[in-house]
């Protein structure tokens, strides 16, 4: 977890996110600076509600994730891939990121973006999906299916196998 991945913006959107949604719970997944950031959660008063899990074992990741109702990833990057957003979609999750090139191209419609670095934003969208548990539904199926036609092995194996084709001709 490092400032880029956004997680500074998600911890300083979280009081508003509660304050609208009380019974929300953060689950932060990942290392380094789990430190840090429980120490940044309780200078918040938000500790009741988040969770730092520190490092999890990548095969540990979907039970984790299949806690969630909503995944947020505000990466701070408008060009860096962003592998969290395949494994949130693969989970059936409403994914909200910050708005860049590489977000849109991977959630597509399905996907809820705030602008990038606007922290009022992306609390906004969070809410957004938590106080809507039809439209939650309706996202995550659809990034889902998403993630099935567009990610999966065997599509991404067959398109691997037309650009050989291709470059051979």
């Amino acid at each position: 977890m490092t400032p880029y991945q956004g997680v500074d913006d998600l911890l300083a959107a979280w009081p508003a996110v509660v304050g609208a949604v009380p019974d929300a719970h953060l689950l932060l997944m990942g290392y380094p600076n789990e430190t840090r950031y429980r120490a940044r959660v309780a200078e918040a008063g938000v500790a009741a509600s988040v969770t730092v899990t520190g490092r999890v074992d990548y095969m540990e990741a979907p039970r984790h994730l299949a806690l969630a109702t909503v995944a947020v990833s505000p990466k701070r990057s408008a060009t860096e891939a962003n592998g969290k957003l395949l494994n949130y979609m693969a989970a059936g999750l409403p994914t909200v990121a910050y708005d860049s090139p590489v977000a849109r191209e991977i959630l597509g419609d399905a996907g809820v973006l705030a602008p990038m670095g606007d922290v009022a934003a992306l609390a906004r969208a969070i809410v957004g999906l938590l106080d809507d548990p039809a439209e939650c539904r309706r996202r995550g199926t659809a990034l889902r299916d998403r993630a099935v036609a567009e990610f999966s092995w065997p599509v991404l194996a067959r398109r691997l196998l037309d650009v050989y084709r291709d470059a051979r001709t």
